[in-house]
């Protein structure tokens, strides 16, 4: 399986997470990158890489079109504040928005070396997301939720009787199968601490892999974030989350960790499972 990172200059932001991804899953896929406005490789991405013991002297800018769309099975833009390239094809599509580290405009090393970091790091972050998204159907989008999503978030918790309270202050990511919105799942954050909810799918997609990349979508936005664990709980899908490395705590641990959330209150969880995963350092 081939994955491809795209931005617009394809010399900072997709050229750093060309080179994670190859060093975090050597022979197992094979990794790109291109831009629609490609230049040449940043000298402050190959020395923050260099930081990390990664060398990205072989790698070079390219345009997206000229990458064979043929064997690419996932798309990760990351674009945050630009249009992102537009690739065709029935392709797996994730959407991870990094700040530009780069500027045309006079900066000190330090603070230009801090925005590369701060990228990288960002990147970094989520690379677990991907092996999940690649078990996903052809077609399948993952980004984080806009406003207008909402209707169908709340459609979806209805009908699988998840509870709303506290659902406005949620932080979603939503996942599109040919362009409908058949799954969710949102982050509360409570300090360096989230509380993972309202993990739905439709009933028609449950055997698809939503809910496992949508959750580990959201764990790689936490951490991105700055969270170090996050929790859950669930009545009838212990088994499950521990699959998915979570583990089983006592609730009073719980209520110290995410003191402000709904969550805890609702009767229907009353009984339930309280269950925890490091995100951050050491995880």
């Amino acid at each position: 399986m081939s994955v491809v990172f795209l931005c617009v200059a394809n010399s900072a932001r997709s050229q750093i997470a060309e080179a994670l991804a190859r060093a975090r899953f050597g022979d197992r896929l094979a990794v790109q990158s291109a831009g629609s406005a490609p230049a040449s490789v940043h000298p402050m991405a190959s020395e923050v890489m260099r930081e990390v013991g990664i060398d990205v002297a072989g790698q070079r800018s390219k345009r997206v079109d000229t990458i064979d769309a043929a064997g690419i099975a996932l798309v990760v833009t990351l674009c945050a504040e630009q249009v992102c390239p537009a690739f065709l094809g029935p392709v797996r599509r994730l959407h991870w928005p990094t700040p530009d580290p780069a500027t045309t405009e006079p900066v000190e090393p330090p603070v230009l070396r801090a925005r590369f970091r701060a990228a990288r790091d960002a990147i970094a972050a989520r690379l677990d997301a991907i092996e999940p998204m690649l078990a996903t159907p052809a077609g399948t989008a993952i980004a984080t939720a806009e406003p207008d999503d909402r209707p169908a978030i709340e459609a979806l918790l209805r009908g699988a009787g998840l509870p709303l309270d506290g659902w406005e202050d949620t932080r979603f990511a939503v996942a599109r199968l040919a362009g409908a919105l058949v799954g969710a799942a949102g982050i509360e954050r409570h300090g360096t601490y989230g509380l993972l909810r309202s993990v739905v799918v439709s009933p028609l997609r449950r055997r698809a892999h939503l809910a496992e990349a949508l959750v580990a979508d959201r764990l790689g936005w936490a951490r991105c974030d700055g969270a170090h664990e996050v929790s859950l709980l669930t009545t009838s899908a212990a088994s499950y989350f521990e699959r998915l490395g979570f583990a089983r705590i006592d609730r009073a641990r719980l209520a110290l960790q995410v003191p402000g959330s709904t969550q805890l209150a609702i009767p229907a969880c009353s009984t339930a499972v309280a269950m925890t995963r490091r995100v951050g350092a050491g995880a």
